[in-house]
């Protein structure tokens, strides 16, 4: 993922890059070169002092499960909220420091956690006594259980160092087991932990709840509330090379892909399309490969779908050059492709 391309969201599971450099710090400290863990998973350091980038799940998972490695520290989340600061997320940050209460917080947090990570669903579970804030798996997305470990330590510290020490949990639910070495996880939360639970779980008595934070400010919390919507709003918007996409897909059903036509449609020169598409760490001839390689795929699973046609489909003129590509792609010609997945 290129440093243009990160600072989108998307339907693939990423995380705020601003996560990962917390993690990085705490490595640190523990007398470890994070640079050297950085390299071994592929991640670009310079990246993470973005403060709108993101980075795929899986790089974070792959992170983490190398820091609890080297170091040897299964409790290493926990470390991590030491070296979260008010900027790590954002503008959300400065929202829940000025938060009316935990429960104004929590619905901050509810409504805006996608900002942080895309591969859980936050919501908040009311009880008669006690409500619980829950982080839910989505399903096909994976996480590392050190990355909940730290979201639980930074929430918990936040409610603690704003209320002044007065708003504790009063219990805690983790998925994931029991780490060999339990003892730092109940130093920290001074409360009942379950592990192997269903759902991760922090839990809080519903009065400390609906405590006013000393720190709240309603108007300063609705203007940072204004500042994470236009963020939101920005890291959604689809990214040049995915707008050229969509036009290059349209023109490929009139025939073979022309860039000084695709420029048009952007009200711009070929040269400043490739340029722009070339930020992005892609190009137009990219562009069209893939699209193609993808398409391909589709109309091979259609028996009804000739080889001929499908070959004007894709914007060859000439149905060998469907032939040499797919050779490209897969490997085999588009018959034996085809063969080969209506036999599985």
């Amino acid at each position: 993922m290129t440093l243009k391309d990160s600072n989108k969201l998307t339907d693939e599971p990423t995380t705020i890059a601003s996560w990962a450099l917390a993690v990085c710090r705490t490595i640190d400290a523990a007398g470890v070169d994070s640079q050297k863990i950085l390299d071994e998973v592929g991640i670009d350091k310079s990246i993470l002092h973005d403060p709108n980038a993101r980075l795929p799940t899986q790089q974070m998972t792959q992170l983490w499960r190398r820091t609890v490695t080297i170091t040897g520290d299964e409790a290493i989340g926990l470390k991590v909220a030491n070296f979260v600061q008010p900027t790590s997320f954002n503008a959300l940050s400065f929202s829940l420091l000025v938060s009316e209460s935990l429960a104004d917080a929590w619905s901050r947090v509810k409504r805006y956690y996608s900002i942080i990570s895309n591969v859980l669903e936050v919501d908040i579970e009311h009880g008669p006594e006690q409500s619980a804030l829950c982080f839910n798996k989505l399903p096909g997305k994976h996480y590392a259980d050190e990355a909940i470990d730290a979201f639980m330590a930074t929430s918990y510290l936040m409610a603690l160092q704003v209320s002044h020490g007065q708003i504790k949990p009063t219990r805690l639910a983790l998925e994931r087991r029991q780490p060999f070495e339990a003892k730092p996880f109940e130093q920290l939360f001074s409360c009942p932990i379950s592990y192997a639970a269903k759902g991760n779980k922090i839990y809080y008595s519903n009065q400390d709840l609906q405590r006013p934070f000393p720190s709240a400010n309603r108007e300063l919390a609705l203007k940072n509330d204004e500042a994470i919507h236009s963020y939101f709003l920005a890291l959604s918007q689809p990214s040049f090379s995915k707008k050229v996409s969509e036009e290059i897909a349209i023109a490929m059903t009139l025939g073979n892909p022309d860039r000084d036509t695709v420029a048009k449609t952007f009200h711009m020169s070929s040269r400043s399309l490739q340029r722009k598409l070339r930020e992005e760490g892609t190009s137009f001839s990219e562009q069209v490969e893939q699209i193609r390689k993808n398409l391909a795929q589709k109309y091979l699973s259609s028996p009804q779908l000739s080889m001929l046609e499908i070959s004007f489909r894709l914007g060859f003129k000439d149905p060998s050059n469907f032939t040499r590509a797919c050779k490209r792609w897969y490997g085999v010609s588009p018959l034996q492709y085809r063969q080969q997945n209506s036999a599985k």
